[in-house]
């Protein structure tokens, strides 16, 4: 799910060449290799897409470190599985 507070960056964490692919992806919520694909076939089709990623990899800043891997502010807590023992089921060495 893509995040409220997301801004669009490159991503230097999972990076072929720039981490131009990576970062649209993480933005749209969309699969890397589909990005990827999509700028082989412009670039195919007449150049489009060659152009385009070297202009996005000078505009676009990398990433903070782990801002993929931060939560969203938003986003619920998680859950942690707490198994709660009673005195009954507690045994003394």
């Amino acid at each position: 799910m893509a995040r409220r507070d997301q801004q669009l960056y490159r991503d230097d964490e999972d990076k072929k060449i720039g981490g131009v692919c990576s970062g649209i992806a993480h933005y749209f919520d969309v699969d890397t290799a589909l990005v990827r694909v999509l700028f082989v076939v412009f670039t195919m089709l007449g150049g489009g897409g060659l152009l385009g990623y070297l202009i996005l990899w000078v505009i676009l800043d990398p990433a903070p470190p782990g801002y993929w891997s931060a939560p969203a502010a938003d986003a619920p807590p998680d859950i942690v599985d707490v198994t709660t023992t009673s005195d009954a089921e507690t045994v003394d060495p």
